[in-house]
């Protein structure tokens, strides 16, 4: 073993000797734009059908001037070929031999991409505007093109935007007619329902307006930006729009949002972007490239020229001057054709401060009436119009580079210095390892107050250090209420379930199931809590690796095997005390990373009551919500729901009880039980308003912002950028050692139930030191599997880790905590009973998760009642002969012959 730890040692310095390089090839964010393909039309199209699926690109329909220029009077041609562009070895080609042919020739419809294809809706041609409604896809095996007809659309629409919420599509704005004016129509699609027509968008009529869906922070909204209200019958029958609107599902409201920045556009106050390509990005950000705004877009004066001209042909005047002049003015507006192009500037819409932010300018002309799409990591803007009536046939692509870190010297020194420490504190208490009950408990040597802190550290972890704060960020403050559910488990525990734990003498909670019940219910339990431990330890170790390579530049599984190997080595070495110390540093640092934060946002804001009364202006200190809502998060389901959360790892967690058997008596323990409440809420706190802090300081300078990145980063994006040096690489320190702190407990408490509810438990007889190897070779391998769950996240992210976690502790603790309540409580219940309430629970679960809309703090309220009602019914219905000592069942009788003792 001692071989297999210098070679563990020698890894991590090899690792980190290339942490400051591999960080330094980052480059500052920019855009890089190539020209991957042109279309075989030469003269280019607008309006086309457009989409990604099974990584390639289809192009259908669209519209062009092909024999004479718009200013010339040209004739419009509308089309219905399909384009397929593949990328292979060779770079981008285009698919030859496309038979396949759209239903007729089609342009300025609205393409919406799905998993099951490019839905094509609407559109219009020389005929009118057309109903249509067909999904296009693309068969790899075969190598061509599907068209699946769809339910038509309830009215004819052109020149609408759409976009796709989960699985649901909507369709806003658009023209009924060709040549008539601009609608604000909206209407819905789902397989379940089919179409619907929505009440009407509530601002103006609009063709041309930019759809997108993103997250606001809590939940995904559909976002409608700009676009044109053309009345024909207006002086001014095109009215350029900047306002932006959003809209939800779940409350089926809309909300005005502030309107667009100028751009520019000649007689507009505000930013036009009407018919820009635009995409989201990361969890909050909305990119938007041009649009057929910005000071060359010179509508206004051809208008002028037009009406001239109209006043010059009603009047009686000599023909000849008249028609000098009208030709003249012709002139004129062939070069303001000519002269006319669309904004450059590349905007960064952020849906959570609700702030835009200049991030670039199109290097060459705009494109507009196209899409920005994703392909792969990139951006695609295939086609479209670079200035009134003239196409393009390119196919830009758009790459986004990371931005330059600056994590510096000093830092990366502090990193590296901290986390040699925690390897030291392994080997320190690696010396005072000379039983499983030192490697496993500690023999009982720890004080109280450091139980108690390593207690809150293992149920802090990154995911609160990190996503909480988040929360705050970009929700409210009514998850903080969950902090106040902890002081209510406490006395609960303390009298109910930490006499069996002390009492008994055992090393893992799952030993009392087996003394409860039998050795199945022990398995259950055990392998119950295995499988929950490994599903953790991937997230929390993903987590701060996400956010490591988002703002300090490492690359994510370069950070997530750094952490692995790091908490291996110092948990193989020192054990449980060594993880129970490691965990009080980090609280500490932690905390003092918070403060130092808020200090520096302070001080830089410069007004603290500005911090507080905007933040309670934009509602970003609601802590109560009293609706009753089974979908939402409201305070009803989100304070029951997070009692519920808690009380699960809080009494059947081998990585907490086990926190209570390492001092030195039960009123040790209760002691160090109480610690943990008690420091939960100011610390809780602190997270919070670091949170509603960092929210007003990104609102106030949304630049600093980095695009695309996902909202758990931001707290360490203020930490990597605006900490002081040395300080700031203290705290990403903190940061890894709480992601290192709740994998060491995983990995400990794993190794403790593998060696003793499995390898002791049926090879009895073995000597100590044997199961001393097992225990460490145990953690080794635990620790490599929870290593590989986090890189598998890392390929495959989750939106919202902090939900996602609560997810899993609803799916994977629920079951557990009723086996114990049955098993407590219930002198009754038996084990047959007991294992079909778990059974039955877990399956409550999986049918509410996936057929069902209900938000995930309810799940434990509902998967525990499942098990302790199904689990005692059933074994009333299902008498097995047991006898239940008194000691393993809580009775009032006891509880004071305790009490007296």
């Amino acid at each position: 073993m001692n071989k297999y730890l210098r070679y563990l040692f020698i890894s991590v310095l090899i690792v980190l000797s290339t942490v400051s390089t591999r960080a330094q090839q980052k480059n500052k964010i920019e855009f890089g734009w190539n020209s991957i393909a042109e279309l075989p039309l030469k003269e280019g199209l607008n309006g086309t059908f457009t989409g990604i699926h099974n990584d390639v690109l289809i192009l259908a329909g669209g519209a062009n001037f092909p024999e004479e220029q718009v200013w010339n009077g040209g004739s419009k041609k509308y089309y219905d070929s399909i384009y397929v562009l593949v990328k292979d070895k060779n770079g981008y080609q285009w698919r030859k031999n496309i038979k396949l042919k759209l239903p007729e020739p089609l342009a300025y419809g609205a393409s919406v991409v799905t998993e099951e294809g490019i839905w094509c809706i609407g559109g219009m041609n020389e005929s009118g505007v057309h109903d249509y409604v067909f999904l296009l896809k693309w068969n790899p095996i075969k190598q061509v093109v599907e068209i699946e007809e769809k339910p038509s659309l309830p009215i004819p629409l052109a020149s609408m935007g759409a976009a796709a919420i989960n699985d649901e599509i909507y369709v806003v704005g658009g023209q009924e007619e060709a040549g008539k004016k601009a609608t604000n129509n909206f209407l819905s699609f789902s397989e379940r329902t089919g179409w619907k027509k929505l009440d009407d968008f509530p601002g103006k009529g609009r063709i041309q307006p930019v759809v997108v869906n993103q997250n606001n922070g809590k939940t995904n909204v559909l976002y409608v930006f700009s676009g044109t209200h053309f009345d024909p019958n207006s002086p001014d029958p095109n009215e350029f729009l900047s306002d932006v609107w959003h809209y939800n599902p779940l409350s089926h409201k809309w909300s005005e949002k502030d309107p667009i920045p100028s751009n520019n556009t000649p007689g507009l106050e505000g930013g036009y972007l009407g018919a820009a390509p635009a995409t989201k990005l990361g969890d909050a950000h909305i990119l938007i490239f041009g649009g057929a705004g910005g000071e060359n877009q010179l509508w206004s004066q051809r208008l002028e020229i037009q009406k001239q001209i109209q006043n010059l042909e009603s009047q009686s005047q000599d023909t000849s001057t008249v028609n000098i002049e009208i030709d003249s003015l012709q002139e004129k507006i062939t070069e303001n054709f000519k002269n006319t192009s669309f904004s450059k500037t590349i905007w960064a819409y952020h849906t959570i401060t609700d702030t835009w932010s200049k991030r670039g300018e199109i290097p060459g002309k705009s494109q507009v009436v196209t899409q920005a799409i994703k392909w792969g990591e990139e951006i695609v803007l295939p086609l479209g119009e670079i200035s009134p009536g003239v196409r393009t046939s390119e196919v830009q692509m758009v790459n986004i580079t990371p931005r330059e870190t600056n994590f510096g010297w000093v830092n990366y020194t502090t990193l590296i210095v901290y986390l040699a420490l925690m390897i030291g504190i392994g080997w320190y208490f690696s010396r005072r390892n000379k039983s499983t009950d030192d490697y496993f408990l500690a023999g009982g040597r720890i004080p109280w107050w450091a139980a108690g802190l390593s207690i809150y550290a293992t149920m802090l972890s990154a995911i609160t250090y990190l996503s909480q704060p988040a929360l705050a960020y970009s929700y409210d403050w009514q998850a903080y209420l969950g902090y106040f559910t902890i002081l209510l488990i406490v006395p609960i525990i303390i009298t109910y379930y930490l006499p069996f734990f002390r009492n008994l003498n055992i090393t893992t909670a799952y030993e009392y199931l087996e003394k409860r019940f039998n050795i199945v219910i022990r398995m259950f339990g055990s392998t119950s809590f295995v499988l929950f431990q490994l599903a953790r330890m991937g997230i929390v170790v993903y987590l701060p690796a996400l956010a490591l390579s988002t703002v300090v530049g490492i690359d994510i599984y370069f950070a997530i095997i750094i952490m692995g190997i790091l908490a291996i080595l110092y948990t193989v070495m020192g054990g449980i005390e060594a993880v129970i110390w490691t965990d009080v540093i980090q609280v500490i640092v932690l905390i003092g990373g918070l403060i130092l934060g808020l200090i520096y946002i302070a001080v830089d804001i410069g007004d603290v009551g500005y911090i507080f009364s905007t933040a309670y202006e934009d509602s970003k200190f609601q802590l109560f919500d009293f609706r009753w809502s089974f979908t939402e998060v409201v305070t009803w389901s989100l304070f029951l729901g997070t009692f519920a959360l808690n009380f699960a790892p809080y009494t059947t967690d081998q990585a907490v009880v086990q926190r209570y058997l390492t001092t030195s008596d039960e009123k040790e323990a209760r002691k160090s039980i109480w610690m943990n409440g008690i420091i939960s809420i100011p610390a809780g706190l602190l997270i919070f308003l670091m949170g509603t802090f960092l929210y007003v300081y990104f609102r106030d300078n949304p630049q600093f912002l980095q695009v695309g990145m996902q909202n758990d980063g931001i707290f360490p994006l203020f930490i990597a950028d605006h900490l002081p040096p040395g300080v700031a690489g203290l705290v990403i320190a903190g940061i890894y050692s709480a992601a290192m702190s709740s994998l060491d407990s995983s990995m400990h408490s794993v190794s403790t139930v593998v060696t003793v509810d499995y390898f002791k438990r049926f090879r009895k007889g073995k000597s100590d030191l044997t199961t001393m190897k097992v225990a460490r070779w145990v953690t080794i391998i635990v620790g490599i599997l929870g290593t590989t769950v986090a890189a598998f996240m890392a390929a495959f992210p989750i939106a919202s880790l902090f939900f996602f976690f609560q997810e899993i502790v609803g799916l994977f603790g629920s079951a557990l905590a009723g086996i114990f309540m049955l098993g407590i409580f219930f002198k009754k219940a038996n084990w047959v009973g007991t294992l079909s309430g778990a059974i039955l629970s877990v399956l409550s679960l999986v049918f509410v998760k996936y057929y069902t809309d209900i938000n995930f703090y309810i799940y434990p309220l509902i998967a525990i009642p499942v098990c302790v009602l199904s689990g005692y019914i059933i074994s009333l219905i299902v008498p097995i002969e047991q006898k239940v000592s008194s000691n393993l069942v809580y009775s009032i009788a006891n509880n004071k012959k305790r009490a007296e003792k």
